[in-house]
C-alpha cells in the first residue's frame, strides 16, 4: 500500500482485513481469513484493530521505516483459504501486505533500493486523500474538518512509485480515499451546483455499494466514472502520470473509490455512528478475483 501521510492507508488495512473477515464468514463455508504467523497477528491486533474497533480512536500515524518501533518493517502475512488452482487442485492462498509510512514516500530522496519490494509486488494500491489534490481542495472548501495538516501531494508520491517501479508494471489500483468527502457534495449547498448534479446521481456506480458482490462490468463502469469524475476536477497531472506510466499495459491499472469509515472523524474520535466501508474490498478482490480467490458462483471477473 502506498500513499502520503494522513491518506489513511492504516485505516483501510485495518478495515479491509475486518471486511475480508466478514465477507469469508457470511458468503463462504470451510474458509476463516486468519493471520498466518504470531508476529502478524499481535501486530495488527496492537496497532490497527484495538485502537479502531475496540477504542474507536482515529490510529496514530505509520512510524517511518527508519524508527526502530516501526512495526510495519515486516509484511502482514494473512491466510485466505484454501481455493482451486488452474488444474482444480485446492491450495491454500495468502494475502501478504506491507503498509509503507507517507513520510518515507514523500522524501525526495528516496532510495529505490530500500523499498525495492515494490518492483515484485503483485499489487499496488496507491491511495491518494482528494483534499490534497491541488485541483480538487478549492471545490472541497468548508466541506470537512482538517484533521491534519501533514501529507504532501499525490503526484509526489505517485513520483517516488514510479521510481521504486522502474521498468516493472505491477497492478496499480489508482484509488480515491475518504471518498464520503466527495460524496458530501451531493448533499450540501455548494457554489457550483454541477458538482451536487453530478454527486447525487444516484444512477452512477460511485453511488452504490456493491457489498459482498463482486461484478466485473460493475468494476469496469466505476472505473471510467472515477477516471471522468478526476477529469472534471481537473486532476490532470496525476491522470497523465499514471497514463503515461502505463501507456504499453493500461490493463495493469484501474480507478476506485474507497471510505474506510464512511465519516470523518470527530477529532480523535469516531464518528458515533461507527464504521461505515465503503467498497473497501474493491482493489483487493480486482486482483484475487484473477485467480477466483473469495469469488462466489455469482461474482464476475471477466
Amino acid at each position: 500500500m502506498a500513499g502520503a501521510r494522513a491518506s489513511g492507508k492504516s485505516l483501510y488495512l485495518a478495515v479491509l482485513i475486518k471486511q475480508l473477515e466478514l465477507m469469508a464468514l457470511q458468503r463462504f463455508t470451510r474458509v476463516t481469513i486468519k493471520a498466518a504467523d504470531e508476529s502478524t497477528r499481535q501486530r495488527y491486533k496492537e496497532n490497527y484493530e484495538r485502537p479502531l474497533y475496540e477504542e474507536m480512536k482515529h490510529m496514530a500515524p505509520t512510524p517511518t521505516s527508519a524508527n526502530v518501533d516501526a512495526y510495519q518493517r515486516d509484511p502482514f502475512i494473512f491466510k485466505l483459504g484454501k481455493w482451486p488452482d488452474a488444474n482444480n487442485d485446492l491450495r491454500e492462498h495468502y494475502l501478504v501486505i506491507r503498509d509503507v509510512a507517507g513520510e518515507d514516500l514523500e522524501n525526495p530522496n528516496l532510495d529505490p533500493n530500500s523499498m525495492e519490494f515494490f518492483r515484485y509486488a503483485d499489487l499496488v494500491i496507491f491511495l491518494f486523500d482528494p483534499t490534497r489534490v491541488r485541483s480538487i481542495a478549492p471545490y472541497l472548501e468548508g466541506m470537512y474538518a482538517r484533521q491534519s495538516q501533514t501529507g504532501g501531494e499525490p503526484e509526489r508520491v505517485l513520483d517516488n512509485i514510479a521510481r521504486l517501479i522502474g521498468d516493472e508494471r505491477p497492478k496499480l489500483a489508482v484509488t480515491i480515499a475518504k471518498f464520503d468527502i466527495l460524496q458530501s457534495l451531493a448533499k450540501k449547498s455548494v457554489q457550483d451546483n454541477k458538482w451536487k448534479s453530478i454527486m447525487a446521481n444516484e444512477g452512477a456506480a460511485f453511488s452504490r455499494d456493491t457489498g459482498w458482490s463482486y461484478q466485473y462490468h460493475n468494476q469496469w463502469i466505476l472505473h471510467l466514472e472515477i477516471q471522468s469524475l478526476l477529469r472534471k476536477f481537473e486532476a490532470h497531472e496525476l491522470l497523465n502520470t499514471i497514463e503515461e506510466l502505463y501507456a504499453n499495459e493500461p490493463s495493469k491499472y484501474s480507478y476506485f473509490a474507497v471510505s474506510a469509515l464512511g465519516e470523518a472523524p470527530k477529532g480523535q474520535d469516531l464518528d458515533r455512528k461507527g464504521i461505515a466501508p465503503y467498497r473497501v474490498l474493491d482493489p483487493v478482490r480486482w486482483h484475487l478475483g484473477r485467480f477466483g480467490v473469495l469469488m462466489g458462483k455469482e461474482d464476475t471477473y471477466q
